[in-house]
């Protein structure tokens, strides 16, 4: 669930430059370092968070959503983490600059499942950008990916074979591994719930 435009957002973020690049180029050097994971779409940035405080490594979420993207900014800010920086933008619109670099790791964590069928295309798990998106992988690299929605998981298992990947694991009730994983505020809620949680490793 997207909130509402908060006024402070923008000002806050353009303020916060060594927080949220502007430009994921202006992020070389946090980039440049190993190891180094990507989420796309990390919302209010608790997995983030909660994984880079039990893994070493440097952790950049993309978010399109300036206000989310600020509400998580200023989560890392007063935890003063070093280890976690922010790009605001579409994965599309981005990717051109993040060709350049290779993530060990890439998480999904409960994308927008566009539930219509005309919109398919728009999935983040569509063949055709989960091959883009495997492209950013170092060798060995993994995209993990988590919803509480089982249309896009069963959706998802289909189009892994046409994008050319393989599934290494996949489950439709993954039990929490609190010692490697952590929890986006999503997962939480759908947990709360009684929901299933439904992932999938995969590798190229």
């Amino acid at each position: 669930m997207r909130g509402r435009a908060k006024p402070w957002a923008v000002p806050y973020l353009q303020e916060h430059t060594e927080l949220v690049y502007p430009t994921i180029e202006e992020g070389n050097a946090f980039l440049l370092q190993s190891p180094v994971y990507l989420e796309i779409g990390m919302g209010k940035g608790d997995f983030l968070i909660g994984l880079c405080q039990k893994q070493q490594g440097n952790y950049l979420g993309l978010e399109r959503d300036l206000s989310i993207l600020a509400t998580a900014a200023k989560k890392i800010e007063s935890l003063e983490l070093p280890n976690v920086r922010l790009v605001g933008g579409d994965f599309d619109d981005l990717f051109p600059s993040l060709a350049h670099y290779r993530f060990d790791k890439i998480y999904l964590n409960f994308s927008d499942p566009w539930p219509k069928k005309r919109h398919a295309k728009r999935r983040l798990t569509y063949h055709e950008r989960l091959k883009t998106i495997a492209s950013l992988l170092n060798d060995g690299g993994r995209i993990i990916m988590k919803t509480d929605n089982p249309i896009l998981y069963a959706f998802t298992l289909e189009e892994i074979p046409l994008a050319g990947l393989t599934i290494e694991e996949s489950t439709d009730d993954y039990v929490f591994d609190d010692a490697n994983d952590a929890m986006s505020e999503y997962e939480a809620r759908f947990r709360g719930l009684g929901q299933n949680i439904h992932r999938i490793v995969i590798k190229r």
